[in-house]
Protein backbone atom coordinates (compact mmCIF):
# COMPACT_ATOMS: atom_id res chain seq x y z
CA UNK A 1 0.00 0.00 0.00
CA UNK A 2 2.87 2.29 0.80
CA UNK A 3 4.52 1.48 -2.60
CA UNK A 4 1.45 2.12 -4.73
CA UNK A 5 1.63 5.60 -2.50
CA UNK A 6 4.86 6.57 -3.10
CA UNK A 7 4.58 5.64 -7.06
CA UNK A 8 0.99 7.64 -7.22
CA UNK A 9 3.04 10.43 -5.41
CA UNK A 10 5.61 10.84 -8.32
CA UNK A 11 3.02 10.55 -10.91
CA UNK A 12 1.46 13.33 -9.32
CA UNK A 13 4.48 15.33 -8.95
CA UNK A 14 5.58 14.62 -13.25
CA UNK A 15 2.01 16.08 -13.80
CA UNK A 16 2.48 18.95 -11.55
CA UNK A 17 6.26 19.55 -13.66
CA UNK A 18 4.70 19.23 -16.80
CA UNK A 19 2.40 21.86 -16.03
CA UNK A 20 4.85 24.12 -14.77
CA UNK A 21 6.32 24.17 -17.87
CA UNK A 22 5.07 26.11 -19.77
CA UNK A 23 4.00 23.44 -22.67
CA UNK A 24 0.55 24.65 -22.72
CA UNK A 25 1.07 28.44 -22.43
CA UNK A 26 -0.38 30.63 -25.08
CA UNK A 27 0.19 33.94 -26.50
CA UNK A 28 -1.01 37.45 -26.48
CA UNK A 29 -0.21 40.20 -28.96
CA UNK A 30 -2.09 43.88 -29.37
CA UNK A 31 -1.81 45.50 -32.31
CA UNK A 32 -2.22 49.22 -32.18
CA UNK A 33 -3.65 50.79 -35.68
CA UNK A 34 -4.92 53.99 -34.47
CA UNK A 35 -3.48 57.46 -34.43
CA UNK A 36 -3.07 57.04 -30.46
CA UNK A 37 -0.53 55.61 -28.52
CA UNK A 38 -1.84 52.81 -25.89
CA UNK A 39 -0.83 51.71 -22.81
CA UNK A 40 -1.87 47.84 -21.85
CA UNK A 41 -2.59 46.14 -19.28
CA UNK A 42 -2.45 42.67 -17.69
CA UNK A 43 -3.35 41.18 -14.89
CA UNK A 44 -2.70 44.69 -13.41
CA UNK A 45 0.83 44.47 -15.23
CA UNK A 46 1.40 47.14 -17.49
CA UNK A 47 3.02 47.44 -21.03
CA UNK A 48 3.58 50.83 -23.60
CA UNK A 49 2.77 49.83 -27.01
CA UNK A 50 5.65 51.49 -28.63
CA UNK A 51 6.28 50.35 -31.74
CA UNK A 52 2.88 48.72 -33.17
CA UNK A 53 2.35 45.93 -32.18
CA UNK A 54 3.28 44.36 -28.21
CA UNK A 55 3.49 40.73 -28.09
CA UNK A 56 2.89 38.68 -24.77
CA UNK A 57 4.48 35.02 -24.87
CA UNK A 58 4.35 32.34 -22.03
CA UNK A 59 0.72 32.99 -21.64
CA UNK A 60 -0.90 30.52 -18.77
CA UNK A 61 -4.27 29.86 -19.85
CA UNK A 62 -7.11 30.65 -18.05
CA UNK A 63 -8.81 33.97 -18.20
CA UNK A 64 -6.67 37.52 -18.10
CA UNK A 65 -7.76 40.75 -17.37
CA UNK A 66 -6.92 43.47 -20.16
CA UNK A 67 -7.38 46.46 -20.60
CA UNK A 68 -6.29 49.52 -23.17
CA UNK A 69 -5.74 52.59 -22.47
CA UNK A 70 -5.46 55.72 -24.70
CA UNK A 71 -1.84 57.38 -23.55
CA UNK A 72 -1.30 61.07 -22.54
CA UNK A 73 1.56 62.71 -22.67
CA UNK A 74 2.60 63.77 -19.29
CA UNK A 75 2.13 67.19 -19.32
CA UNK A 76 -1.28 66.73 -20.23
CA UNK A 77 -4.23 66.47 -16.71
CA UNK A 78 -7.08 64.24 -16.16
CA UNK A 79 -7.30 60.37 -16.47
CA UNK A 80 -6.73 58.23 -19.97
CA UNK A 81 -9.04 56.90 -21.83
CA UNK A 82 -9.90 53.06 -21.69
CA UNK A 83 -10.35 51.65 -25.15
CA UNK A 84 -11.22 47.82 -24.03
CA UNK A 85 -11.71 46.69 -20.51
CA UNK A 86 -12.67 42.60 -20.78
CA UNK A 87 -11.18 38.85 -19.15
CA UNK A 88 -9.82 37.61 -21.77
CA UNK A 89 -10.02 33.74 -21.75
CA UNK A 90 -6.46 32.09 -23.47
CA UNK A 91 -7.14 28.63 -24.21
CA UNK A 92 -4.00 26.26 -24.08
CA UNK A 93 -1.88 26.13 -26.77
CA UNK A 94 -3.49 29.59 -28.31
CA UNK A 95 -2.63 32.87 -29.76
CA UNK A 96 -5.00 35.44 -29.13
CA UNK A 97 -5.01 38.23 -31.31
CA UNK A 98 -6.48 41.81 -30.61
CA UNK A 99 -6.44 44.88 -33.21
CA UNK A 100 -7.07 48.35 -32.26
CA UNK A 101 -8.47 49.80 -35.19
CA UNK A 102 -7.72 53.33 -36.55
CA UNK A 103 -11.30 54.50 -34.64
CA UNK A 104 -9.68 53.23 -31.61
CA UNK A 105 -12.35 49.90 -31.66
CA UNK A 106 -10.74 46.49 -30.92
CA UNK A 107 -10.88 43.33 -32.91
CA UNK A 108 -10.15 40.06 -31.17
CA UNK A 109 -9.42 36.80 -33.11
CA UNK A 110 -7.69 34.02 -31.91
CA UNK A 111 -5.64 30.70 -32.96
CA UNK A 112 -4.02 27.31 -32.14
CA UNK A 113 -0.14 27.78 -32.34
CA UNK A 114 0.98 24.66 -34.54
CA UNK A 115 4.42 25.17 -35.48
CA UNK A 116 7.20 27.78 -35.34
CA UNK A 117 5.96 30.81 -37.20
CA UNK A 118 5.93 32.46 -34.01
CA UNK A 119 9.46 32.41 -33.53
CA UNK A 120 10.30 35.66 -35.54
CA UNK A 121 12.11 38.56 -33.74
CA UNK A 122 10.17 41.37 -32.52
CA UNK A 123 11.50 44.73 -30.48
CA UNK A 124 8.24 45.77 -28.84
CA UNK A 125 7.61 42.25 -26.83
CA UNK A 126 6.93 42.03 -22.91
CA UNK A 127 10.94 42.23 -22.61
CA UNK A 128 11.39 45.52 -23.15
CA UNK A 129 7.82 47.09 -22.45
CA UNK A 130 7.22 46.63 -18.90
CA UNK A 131 6.59 49.35 -16.99
CA UNK A 132 7.18 48.50 -13.65
CA UNK A 133 10.59 49.38 -12.92
CA UNK A 134 11.91 46.05 -12.69
CA UNK A 135 13.37 44.90 -16.36
CA UNK A 136 12.95 41.21 -17.07
CA UNK A 137 15.97 40.49 -18.85
CA UNK A 138 15.92 36.61 -18.50
CA UNK A 139 13.37 35.98 -21.38
CA UNK A 140 14.25 33.88 -24.54
CA UNK A 141 14.04 35.74 -27.59
CA UNK A 142 11.07 37.56 -28.30
CA UNK A 143 7.99 36.71 -30.54
CA UNK A 144 5.61 37.38 -33.28
CA UNK A 145 3.00 35.43 -35.01
CA UNK A 146 1.90 36.04 -38.43
CA UNK A 147 -1.28 33.96 -39.74
CA UNK A 148 -3.66 33.90 -42.30
CA UNK A 149 -5.91 37.46 -41.74
CA UNK A 150 -9.99 36.21 -41.30
CA UNK A 151 -12.22 37.95 -43.32
CA UNK A 152 -13.25 40.07 -40.47
CA UNK A 153 -9.87 41.67 -39.50
CA UNK A 154 -8.87 41.72 -43.55
CA UNK A 155 -12.37 44.08 -43.89
CA UNK A 156 -11.21 46.20 -40.84
CA UNK A 157 -7.27 46.60 -42.04
CA UNK A 158 -8.54 47.49 -45.42
CA UNK A 159 -10.53 50.24 -44.39
CA UNK A 160 -8.36 51.74 -42.51
CA UNK A 161 -5.98 51.98 -44.88
CA UNK A 162 -8.11 53.74 -46.99
CA UNK A 163 -9.24 56.08 -44.51
CA UNK A 164 -5.65 57.72 -45.11
CA UNK A 165 -4.93 60.62 -47.17
CA UNK A 166 -1.25 59.88 -48.43
CA UNK A 167 0.45 56.82 -49.09
CA UNK A 168 3.26 57.28 -46.79
CA UNK A 169 0.81 56.77 -43.84
CA UNK A 170 -0.92 53.64 -45.81
CA UNK A 171 2.62 52.32 -46.14
CA UNK A 172 3.29 52.08 -42.33
CA UNK A 173 -0.32 50.97 -42.03
CA UNK A 174 0.00 48.24 -44.19
CA UNK A 175 3.64 46.75 -42.96
CA UNK A 176 2.31 46.84 -39.61
CA UNK A 177 -0.40 44.58 -40.40
CA UNK A 178 1.15 42.34 -43.11
CA UNK A 179 3.68 41.54 -40.12
CA UNK A 180 1.56 40.40 -38.18
CA UNK A 181 -0.35 37.83 -40.64
CA UNK A 182 -0.33 35.79 -43.77
CA UNK A 183 -2.51 36.59 -47.17
CA UNK A 184 -3.90 35.31 -50.43
CA UNK A 185 -2.74 36.71 -53.69
CA UNK A 186 -6.11 38.03 -54.38
CA UNK A 187 -5.99 39.86 -50.78
CA UNK A 188 -2.73 41.31 -51.35
CA UNK A 189 -3.69 42.79 -54.93
CA UNK A 190 -6.81 44.35 -53.29
CA UNK A 191 -3.98 46.04 -50.76
CA UNK A 192 -1.84 47.19 -53.11
CA UNK A 193 -4.78 48.52 -55.50
CA UNK A 194 -5.07 50.65 -52.44
CA UNK A 195 -2.05 53.17 -52.94
CA UNK A 196 -1.99 55.99 -55.35
CA UNK A 197 1.61 55.92 -56.69
CA UNK A 198 3.67 53.31 -58.72
CA UNK A 199 7.04 53.02 -56.57
CA UNK A 200 4.22 52.31 -53.41
CA UNK A 201 2.56 49.43 -55.42
CA UNK A 202 5.67 48.20 -56.24
CA UNK A 203 7.17 48.44 -52.58
CA UNK A 204 3.92 46.98 -50.89
CA UNK A 205 4.29 44.01 -53.37
CA UNK A 206 7.60 43.11 -52.79
CA UNK A 207 6.28 43.62 -48.66
CA UNK A 208 3.83 41.21 -48.76
CA UNK A 209 5.58 38.23 -50.98
CA UNK A 210 6.72 37.01 -48.05
CA UNK A 211 3.60 36.26 -46.52
CA UNK A 212 1.48 34.79 -49.32
CA UNK A 213 -0.04 31.65 -48.62
CA UNK A 214 -0.65 31.38 -52.40
CA UNK A 215 2.66 32.46 -53.98
CA UNK A 216 1.74 30.78 -57.11
CA UNK A 217 -1.28 32.74 -57.78
CA UNK A 218 0.66 35.99 -57.11
CA UNK A 219 1.05 36.85 -61.21
CA UNK A 220 -2.69 38.55 -60.74
CA UNK A 221 -1.17 41.11 -58.44
CA UNK A 222 0.53 42.39 -62.12
CA UNK A 223 -2.54 43.86 -63.01
CA UNK A 224 -2.38 46.54 -60.24
CA UNK A 225 0.75 48.25 -61.93
CA UNK A 226 0.14 51.01 -64.88
CA UNK A 227 3.46 50.48 -66.15
CA UNK A 228 5.83 47.41 -67.54
CA UNK A 229 8.98 48.40 -65.82
CA UNK A 230 7.04 47.73 -62.42
CA UNK A 231 6.05 44.62 -63.46
CA UNK A 232 9.06 43.57 -64.71
CA UNK A 233 11.08 44.71 -61.10
CA UNK A 234 8.65 42.85 -59.42
CA UNK A 235 9.34 39.79 -61.33
CA UNK A 236 12.61 39.72 -60.80
CA UNK A 237 12.51 40.26 -56.99
CA UNK A 238 10.35 37.14 -56.52
CA UNK A 239 12.79 35.16 -59.26
CA UNK A 240 15.31 36.04 -56.77
CA UNK A 241 13.46 35.93 -53.45
CA UNK A 242 15.16 33.67 -50.62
Amino acid sequence: MRKTCFQFLLTLLAFSAMARDGANDGMISITNLSPTDVLVEVDGRRYPVNNTTLVLRNITSGYHQLKVYARKPKTLPGPRTMIYNKNVYVKPKYYVDIIINRFSRALIDEQLITDNRYDVDDRNDENNAAVNDHPRNDYPAPNTAPRLIDDATFTAFVETIKHESFDDSRMAIAKSGVDQHYFTSAQAKQIISLFSFESSKLQIAKYMYGKITDTKNYFIVYSAFTFSKSKEELGEYIRNYK
